[in-house]
């Protein structure tokens, strides 16, 4: 079972819950005269996390709390446990039963 909590205030946003790390990585590609490539990466790669919450209205504030105040968020999810930030929150149309489908985007924070 998926869990996603506000770690700054220790509130339980919702337990339904995905979610898929994804990195971005700056790259320099440029062709030689004869066709070749030549590919230079610059730095580490930045990583992130899509999560996709399906919260109700309380979950939704929560939610929009978390992303102005830039709370660290922790996502228990089946495969581990992941912590970040709020960069991207976008909600859809609300569904049945008051509940909404929020799609999140985390910046990775090292926590130790």
């Amino acid at each position: 079972m998926a869990l996603l909590t506000n770690m700054d205030t220790g509130e339980k946003i919702t337990r339904y819950a995905s979610l898929e790390p994804s990195q971005k990585q700056i790259s320099v590609i440029q062709q030689a005269l004869d066709g070749a490539y030549h590919i230079q990466r610059i730095g580490n790669p930045a990583v992130s996390y899509e999560l996709v919450a399906y919260v109700n209205r309380t979950g939704k504030a929560l939610l929009m709390a978390a992303e102005s105040t830039a709370a660290l968020l922790e996502a228990d999810v089946k495969h581990g446990v992941y912590y970040g930030r709020i960069t991207e929150l976008k909600f859809g149309d609300r569904l049945p039963g008051d509940w909404f489908k929020a799609d999140v985007t985390l910046a990775k924070e090292v926590t130790e």
